[in-house]
């Protein structure tokens, strides 16, 4: 493939030169604006960001929703060469330092709405000025009366940093003589840090240069667009700090002239509303934004103007996606697209837009990616319909980790042909072909497993997958602890509302199922734990599968009589946390 050699910016720019007039967003309250006039802006903002210092290289972060001046941010402080770094508040409020100091960023872009919970930590930091925007900018004249402007008072603004308000600042842009000019292109020049979900962990900086997303901005062209075109309304629901929806939601789209609409409200209950308010084309949403559109209560075939209903970013189950295609189908739409990527790949890798009958594949490699999937115990490539873990070649791949070295050398990875292979860490195998393409299922991390002692796989998604599909459970979550120097499933399930009375039958159930559809004992749950929630990150917000490892009582097993008895469960991993607890106490005292 041949690189853009331009900014990311600057690409959108010229690909648009001849559809100035077409409009490319829509803020809240219905106020437009069309290329030309976002173009123009970004002129504004740039030259207003070279007036307060901002230098080529500089890194600058934002910590913002997705408004439409968060949008233009990027987008000027790219074309004068500044790093940009995304940052989800919630991440910032726990290690600001991480994000600022250790970065070198002096900037910081920050919704005013965001600022009074994060304000402690920015304190904690180096800033030295941050810039303040609001979710009424650019937005119709009602709705900057209903959500006006947060002001923030000399007694909440931290000492020693200077605070610029948006409005001032672009003024400053307007009345600037400075003349801008393209910066030279610089091969694997970083443009964009984002932060990964923190899923398997602290979540780590993803380091993406001008080349890898002008590269994924080509994927698109030679894939026609994957069915979008000139003029599709595009509904924004997701903010530009996660890596899909900066590519896929936003500046992708842009590149093919698309009228953006930009809810930067998260909300997964009004789905319906606004795809019946704004009528898109396209959408990006969560899986709880399509389980919510059932009860939108909205009349059957009357949300037929959207197209493609895309879902990605998280595992979904076949019946989930199955339910979920029954809600769209009421409402006109055609089934849900899902996508696989990661972010360190500039997101998508492959998705299941051309399969008909699709329902939870991850689907056909999109153009120029290429996919192999290696045996865990062996490290040889698999035969079709075999599983193993999946390893990615795409020209949309990251530079590497921010101030990582570490975690660059376990995900590269060099084969015997001295190809260099990305190591996704998940779980994969090609399921069947379509049209003479591979299509391929990827159904978990490769750490949700462990070798029992026969060396044989055991896959704890595999026995939770099947645990959700009985009608009594909401939500599973298998661990495997070490119990007795031998790893064992453990299954946590909550119970849905009409199913919490009879727990003990459910159990029984589950089991029997479980012992029923088992080809390898060692897969069969050693015990169960009946929850009435999960525990989530307070970093990522999602759920802390690691903590399940620790806990040792609350335990249910059945006994040699098939009756269940409460157990308490040491195991390995609870006695190494108990350890380093001590161990922390100790070196406090």
């Amino acid at each position: 493939m041949e690189t853009t050699k331009k900014t990311i910016s600057d690409n959108i720019e010229d690909r648009n030169a001849n559809r100035l007039n077409t409009p490319a967003f829509e803020s809240l309250g219905g106020a437009t604006i069309d290329y030309r006039t976002y173009f123009e802006l970004v002129e504004t903002y740039a030259k207003a960001y070279k007036e307060i210092g901002v230098q080529n290289g500089d890194m600058v972060t934002i910590c913002s929703a997705g408004t439409l001046d968060t949008v233009i941010n990027f987008a000027a402080l790219n074309k004068i060469g500044a790093v940009v770094q995304f940052v989800n508040p919630n991440y910032f409020k726990y290690n600001s330092k991480k994000y600022i100091n250790d970065t070198n960023s002096k900037l910081l872009i920050c919704l005013d709405r965001f600022y009074p919970e994060i304000k402690d930590a920015i304190a904690e930091t180096n800033v030295e000025r941050i810039l303040l925007s609001s979710i009424s900018e650019y937005s119709s004249t009602l709705f900057k009366v209903i959500a006006r402007r947060k002001k923030i008072s000399k007694s909440d603004r931290i000492e020693g940093v200077e605070y610029i308000e948006l409005p001032d600042f672009i003024k400053l842009g307007e009345r600037s003589t400075i003349k801008l000019e393209r910066i030279p292109y610089e091969e694997g020049k970083p443009s964009v840090i984002t932060y990964t979900s923190g899923t398997t962990g602290n979540p780590k900086g993803v380091v993406h240069t001008n080349d890898s997303i002008n590269n994924m901005i080509q994927i698109y062209e030679i894939a026609n667009g994957f069915g979008v075109k000139e003029g599709d309304r595009n509904l924004v629901l997701i903010p530009p700090m996660y890596l899909t929806s900066f590519v896929h939601s936003i500046y992708a789209p842009m590149t093919l002239g698309t009228t953006n609409i930009l809810q930067p409200i998260y909300n997964p209950e009004s789905l319906g509303k606004e795809l019946k308010k704004y009528e898109p084309v396209t959408v990006i949403a969560s899986k709880a934004h399509y389980l919510n559109l059932a009860k939108a209560k909205l009349k059957k075939g009357s949300l037929g103007h959207t197209k493609y209903a895309y879902c990605g970013g998280e595992a979904i189950s076949k019946a989930t996606s199955i339910r979920i295609n029954e809600i769209l189908e009421y409402y006109g739409i055609p089934p849900m697209v899902i996508g696989y990527g990661q972010t360190e790949f500039g997101t998508m890798t492959m998705f299941n837009n051309d399969i008909p009958t699709r329902t939870n594949e991850s689907g056909i490699l999109i153009p120029e990616v290429n996919a192999k999937i290696l045996d865990l115990v062996t490290g040889q490539e698999v035969e079709k319909g075999q599983r193993g873990e999946l390893y990615i070649q795409t020209p949309a791949m990251m530079k590497g980790y921010l101030n990582n070295p570490e975690a660059d050398s376990k995900f590269f990875f060099v084969d015997d042909n001295g190809e260099t292979w990305a190591k996704t860490g998940d779980i994969a195998e090609v399921k069947y072909q379509h049209d003479g393409k591979d299509v391929y299922e990827v159904s978990g991390r490769s750490t949700d497993s462990f070798i029992d002692k026969n060396g044989n796989v055991v896959y704890l998604f595999d026995i939770e997958t099947k645990v959700e599909e009985i009608s009594y459970v909401d939500q599973a979550e298998v661990v495997a602890l070490t119990v007795d120097g031998k790893k064992v499933p453990v299954v946590h399930v909550i119970l849905n509302d009409k199913a919490k009375t009879m727990a003990g039958d459910v159990l029984k159930v589950i089991d029997a199922t479980l012992k029923k559809d088992a080809t390898n004992p060692n897969a069969i749950p050693y015990a169960y734990k009946i929850r009435d929630s999960f525990s989530t990150s307070p970093i990522s917000g999602k759920r802390d599968y690691a903590i399940l490892r620790f806990e040792t009582d609350g335990y249910l097993r059945f006994n040699e009589q098939g009756n269940l008895e409460p157990i308490e469960i040491i195991s390995e991993e609870s006695k190494e946390q108990n350890d380093l607890l001590r161990s922390n106490i100790t070196t406090r005292r």
